[in-house]
């Protein structure tokens, strides 16, 4: 997943030269605080960007998101992949929910569930992506323990939990 990572970030620094980006989350803990890592890291990154936070993604809010914008969503849409598919821009998914659609070809995701990895909620999906980007991002791992706590994420510590314990001390 970590490879899966670096590639994404490669592309979206590439497609960043050209759109600014526009991040859309869920309300949950476990999506604000997904938010609050993945909008710190792109302004450190120095990427222009808007961030909006939603109690769920509907048809009438996929339809409404700008094309000329790069969409990444955070904690949501691993279940909207159909309309997004429709979406004439490029999509990208941090996202830990269970996929039931096949994955059109403007839809990049990063979920746990793709790579038989350890369950992970979409805030420590973001803090990967986060300290792949910069080592200066560790000082997120706070948050990222907070969203995994908020989604009862504790209670199964598997290995890359536990070194984001250790990235939060």
């Amino acid at each position: 997943m970590l490879e899966k990572i670096k590639q994404v970030i490669e592309k979206l620094d590439s497609l960043s030269k050209q759109k600014p980006i526009k991040i859309v989350s869920h309300y949950d803990t476990d999506g604000i605080t997904a938010a609050a890592i993945f909008s710190r890291a792109l302004k450190r990154w120095d990427k222009t960007f808007s961030l909006q936070i939603i109690k769920g993604l509907t048809p009438e809010i996929i339809e409404k998101l700008p094309e000329d914008h790069i969409l990444i969503f955070l904690d949501l849409a691993s279940n909207s992949l159909s309309q997004l598919a429709k979406k004439n821009t490029e999509v990208f998914i941090l996202d830990h929910h269970e996929i039931i659609q096949e994955i059109p070809e403007n839809v990049t995701i990063i979920n746990p569930v793709l790579f038989n990895h350890e369950p992970l909620s979409s805030s420590a999906i973001s803090y990967l992506f986060a300290k792949s980007i910069s080592q200066e991002n560790l000082d997120l791992a706070n948050l990222a323990v907070i969203g995994m706590v908020g989604d009862r994420q504790e209670k199964e510590i598997g290995k890359q939990f536990s070194q984001i314990l250790q990235d939060s001390e």
